[in-house]
C-alpha cells in the first residue's frame, strides 16, 4: 500500500474513532439528563384508587349528601388531624412521635364543606379486615385521636349494598347549610360575595 492510501486509511480511521467518541459523549449526557428527569424507579399505577365496595360505599355517599358536602377518598389522617404543640427544643421528639403515629394511616372518606373545605366528619368502611387484633388495635387508636380532635368518625360496616336514607341519617348531624353565594378563606378573614 502506498504511503498516500496508508494516510487516507488512518484519516478514515480518525473520523470513525472521533464520530464514535461523540456518540458516546452525546450518549453519556443524555443518559444522565435522563436519569435527573425521570429515572426508572420501581413504580407502576394502581389499578384504581378504591376497592369495589369502596367505590359502591362512596357512591352511596354521594348520593346521601348531594351537592351539602365534597367527599374526599383515602385521605391521610395527618391532613385531617394535626399535633396540638409544636417543637419547644431541638431535642424535643413529642411532636414527631405523635406525628409519625398519624402520618402513615388514612381513613377512607373525610366529608368537607363544599366551599370552604373545612372538614364536618370523617368515615371508616369496617370490612372484615377489621376483625383482626392488629386492625382493633389500630382502629381504637384512631377513634381516640378523631375523639381527642372533636372531628366526628363515623364507622359503617361493609356489605354488599348501602342504603343512603341511613347514611344522610347518620351524617345530617354533621352536615352545614353554608350561606348561598359566599366563599371565606379562613386564612386571610376576608369574605368574599
Amino acid at each position: 500500500m502506498s504511503h498516500s492510501g496508508i494516510n487516507e486509511v488512518m484519516s478514515l480511521v480518525a473520523v470513525v474513532v472521533a464520530g464514535l467518541l461523540a456518540l458516546g459523549i452525546i450518549g453519556a449526557i443524555l443518559a444522565v439528563l435522563s436519569g435527573r428527569r425521570g429515572r426508572s424507579l420501581p413504580y407502576i399505577p394502581q389499578a384504581s384508587l378504591n376497592t369495589p365496595a369502596e367505590q359502591a360505599f362512596y357512591s352511596a355517599v354521594h348520593r346521601a349528601v348531594g351537592a351539602a358536602a365534597l367527599i374526599a377518598c383515602k385521605v391521610r389522617i395527618a391532613d385531617v388531624l394535626q399535633v396540638r404543640f409544636r417543637k419547644r427544643h431541638g431535642r424535643d421528639q413529642r411532636w414527631w412521635r405523635y406525628f409519625r403515629l398519624i402520618s402513615a394511616k388514612h381513613v377512607d372518606l373525610v366529608v368537607c364543606e363544599p366551599r370552604g373545605g373545612r372538614i364536618l366528619a370523617a368515615i371508616e368502611l369496617d370490612d372484615l379486615s377489621h376483625r383482626r387484633r392488629d386492625r382493633k388495635r389500630r382502629d381504637r387508636f384512631v377513634d381516640d385521636a378523631f375523639a381527642s380532635a372533636g372531628v366526628p368518625l363515623l364507622r359503617f360496616p361493609a356489605s354488599g349494598r348501602y342504603d343512603a336514607r341511613e347514611i344522610q341519617e347518620r351524617l345530617s348531624p354533621y352536615l352545614t347549610t353554608p350561606k348561598e353565594g359566599s366563599v371565606t378563606c379562613h386564612n386571610s378573614r376576608l369574605t368574599m360575595r
